[in-house]
């Protein structure tokens, strides 16, 4: 499994303030969402690729692992866009490809193919500018920012709670799975769906069950709060250099745009 929060604590951007962070990750990310131009996509996906693994000094199988991870969810969601389906067997003249299978008719036009390859650059990018944040600022650091920016307390601790179950529930799943797997639950299909049934009631059970025990164990100590005050959290200064390279991204970003 693959340890986001360790990662978060020991990479090369770990002592630039978490503001700064905050403002590489997002302006990129507005600018991709907001153009929607595939050169400002790929170019944003270059840069933040770049920043991560040379700068911030991530792994690159790691980051290469985590960057393909909504590789298949995207697919499946282009393939819906790219194919067009016609049950009167009428199909324009510019289509790249067709073919009749019983009572339809599917084919491919180049519009469609120009806006999936939109879409699957504009989520690629926009997913490596919060993998930025994600994997070199620690979830802790980043709630108070949230706070200054007065996003509500509830849906900061919401964060905060969703993050930190995240790998509760992939740690869980892990072992029960092992444990399943030690005592032959997946020799067969009928018994493998039986053990599926199990593990996923007992992930659960397991998750309300760490809930319950971190209530307890803040009102043990009267926190009202997930939210660390500031005055705890080291006070660390902006680079120059982090500085110097969003600028030159958005100098390109914007000649990308008027070109």
């Amino acid at each position: 499994m693959l340890n986001i929060d360790n990662i978060a604590h020991q990479n090369a951007l770990q002592k630039v303030a978490a503001s700064q962070k905050l403002i590489i990750s997002l302006c990129p990310l507005f600018m991709v969402t907001i153009s929607r131009n595939n050169s400002i996509a790929l170019w944003t996906l270059l840069f933040m690729s770049s920043v991560i693994v040379f700068y911030a000094k991530v792994p690159w199988k790691v980051y290469a692992t985590l960057i393909l991870a909504p590789l298949g969810f995207s697919l499946a969601g282009i393939v819906t866009i790219i194919v067009s389906i016609s049950f009167s067997g009428d199909v324009p003249d510019n289509s790249l490809w067709k073919i009749s299978t019983f009572f339809v008719v599917l084919y491919i036009l180049p519009s469609d193919l120009w806006r999936a390859l939109n879409i699957f650059l504009v989520a690629f990018s926009s997913t490596s500018c919060l993998y930025l944040l994600i994997l070199t600022t620690p979830i802790y650091e980043i709630s108070p920012l949230l706070k200054k920016c007065k996003l509500p307390t509830v849906v900061i601790e919401l964060i905060e709670l969703i993050y930190r179950f995240i790998f509760i529930f992939l740690q869980t799943s892990l072992q029960l799975h092992t444990a399943q797997q030690a005592r032959l639950g997946y020799k067969n299909y009928k018994v493998s769906f039986q053990s599926l049934v199990l593990l996923i009631s007992a992930l659960f059970r397991s998750i309300f069950i760490h809930y319950e025990k971190m209530v307890f164990a803040m009102k043990a100590r009267n926190i009202e709060e997930f939210i660390i005050p500031d005055v705890y959290l080291t006070k660390y200064k902006w680079q120059s250099l982090l500085s110097i390279l969003i600028i030159g991204y958005l100098a390109i970003a914007v000649i990308l745009l008027i070109l």
